[in-house]
C-alpha cells in the first residue's frame, strides 16, 4: 500500500508542478481565490453523496439477505473500498479488501461476497445506460470527444465488454463461464503463467458458484435489484456533475450539464481500466483534451486543479479517515470477541498424574470404589 500511495504523491507532485510553472501560477491562484465557495462546497458534498449511496446498497443487499449490520457500518464498508480502489491499478484492490473488512465487521463472507458482486453489476449496467444515453443526446459530442482519444477509449470499452460479458455467463450460462475459465487456467498453466493451476481452478468454481447464487437472488428480488440500479445511476451522475459544479464555481456561462456529464462518462470510460493506480497522469491529460470546450485556456488549469482535487485527492483522504475508523470498530469487535472466547468454561481436562506406585490417573478410575468404613458401635 505504501509504494501504491508514493506513485500516487510522486504523480501529484509532478502535476502540481508543470501546472504552476511560470505565470501560470498566479493565473491558477487568482481564479482559484474568485471561485465561488458555495459551489466547491457543493461538488465535495457529491463526492460525499457518490460514497453514500454504496452504504445504501449494501444495507439493501444485506437486509434482503437477512443480514443485520447498521448503516453505519457499510458506509464504514464503502469508504474502505473506494480508499483501496484510488490507490490500486485499475482499482482493482476495492472489493477484495472490503471483503475482508466485511468479515471483520461481522457479515457472512458468502453475503459479503454476493454484496460485491451485486453492487459491480449495477455499476456496469449504470455506466453503459448513461453511455448509450449519452450518445443519443448528446451524439456530435460523443463522437467528437471519443475522436480525441480513440485508443484509450478503445482498451476502455474492450476491458468493460469483456467484464461484462464474463459477469452475464457466470450469471446466465455457469457451465460455459466454467469451461472457458478452465480452459484459460489450462493454457496460463502451459505457459507457466499460472504457478498454481488446482488452487485456480478451485478459485474460479467458487467463484462463479458465488454469481450463481447472485442470479438466483436477481430473479428472487427484482423489485430490490431495479431499487440499486436507480441509485447507482444517481452515484455516478454525481460523479460526473463534479465538473458541473466546478465549472459554475469558476463563473463558466452558459453550462450544459448533460454536456458536461456525456464528457466526462467518456473519460472515465477512457482512464478507469488503466493499470495505473487513480489513473494519475492519464486522468489529467485526457481531462485537458476532452474539456477544453468547457474551460478556455485561463481557467483550465484552475478547473484540472479543482476537479482532480475534489474528485480524486478528496475522496481519497475522506475515505482514508473513514477506514481508520473501520480498523478502529473492526480492532474491537475482535478484542470482543477474544474476551468472549476467555469467558466461556472451559471443560476439566483429564490429567495423566502418576501415582507413586506408577499407575495412571484413568487406571485408577476404573478401580471399583472403596465401601466406607463402618461406624464403629459404642457399648
Amino acid at each position: 500500500m505504501l509504494f501504491q500511495l508514493l506513485i500516487v504523491l510522486g504523480v501529484a507532485v509532478i502535476t502540481i508542478c508543470v501546472m504552476f510553472r511560470g505565470d501560470e501560477a498566479h493565473r491558477i491562484l487568482h481564479h482559484l481565490k474568485r471561485a465561488k465557495k458555495g459551489w466547491i462546497i457543493l461538488a465535495a458534498a457529491a463526492m460525499i453523496f457518490f460514497v453514500f449511496v454504496e452504504s445504501v446498497q449494501l444495507k439493501i443487499m444485506f437486509t434482503g439477505m437477512k443480514q443485520t449490520i447498521s448503516l453505519w457500518k457499510c458506509f464504514l464498508l464503502s469508504n474502505v473500498e473506494y480508499f483501496f480502489a484510488q490507490i490500486t491499478p485499475g482499482a482493482s484492490g476495492g472489493q477484495p479488501i472490503q471483503m475482508v473488512y466485511m468479515s471483520r465487521l461481522g457479515v457472512d463472507v458468502l453475503v459479503g461476497a454476493l454484496a460485491c458482486m451485486m453492487v459491480a453489476v449495477m455499476y456496469k449496467a449504470a455506466f453503459l445506460t448513461i453511455f448509450i444515453a449519452a450518445l443519443i443526446f448528446r451524439t456530435d459530442l460523443v463522437l467528437d470527444s471519443i475522436s480525441r482519444v480513440p485508443v484509450l477509449f478503445a482498451i476502455g470499452v474492450l476491458f468493460q465488454l469483456i467484464s461484462i460479458t464474463a459477469i452475464l455467463l457466470c450469471i446466465f450460462r455457469p457451465s460455459i463461464a466454467s469451461a472457458a475459465v478452465k480452459g484459460i487456467i489450462n493454457i496460463g498453466a502451459k505457459l507457466r503463467i499460472v504457478k498454481h493451476p488446482s488452487q485456480a481452478l478451485t478459485k474460479a468454481d467458487s467463484s462463479i458458484a458465488m454469481y450463481r447464487e447472485g442470479s438466483a437472488f436477481l430473479k428472487n428480488n427484482k423489485w430490490v435489484v431495479f431499487r440499486m440500479f436507480l441509485y447507482t445511476i444517481a452515484q455516478r451522475l454525481a460523479f460526473f456533475s463534479v465538473t458541473f459544479f466546478v465549472a459554475k464555481a469558476l463563473g463558466v456561462h452558459h453550462v450544459d450539464w448533460l454536456s458536461v456529464v456525456s464528457v466526462q462518462a467518456i473519460l472515465s470510460l477512457s482512464v478507469d481500466m488503466l493499470p495505473i493506480p487513480g489513473a494519475a497522469g492519464a486522468n489529467e491529460a485526457v481531462f485537458v483534451s476532452l474539456q477544453n470546450r468547457l474551460f478556455h485556456e485561463s481557467l483550465m488549469g484552475a478547473g484540472l486543479l479543482l476537479n482532480r482535487g475534489i474528485t480524486y485527492y478528496f475522496l481519497l483522504m475522506s475515505c482514508g479517515v473513514f477506514t481508520i475508523f473501520a480498523n478502529i470498530i473492526a480492532g474491537k469487535k475482535k478484542k470482543k470477541e477474544r474476551l468472549v472466547e476467555e469467558l466461556e468454561p472451559i471443560p476439566v481436562a483429564v490429567r495423566d498424574i502418576r501415582t507413586e506406585a506408577g499407575a495412571p490417573t484413568e487406571e485408577l478410575s476404573k478401580k471399583p470404589a472403596q465401601p466406607d468404613p463402618e461406624p464403629i458401635e459404642r457399648e
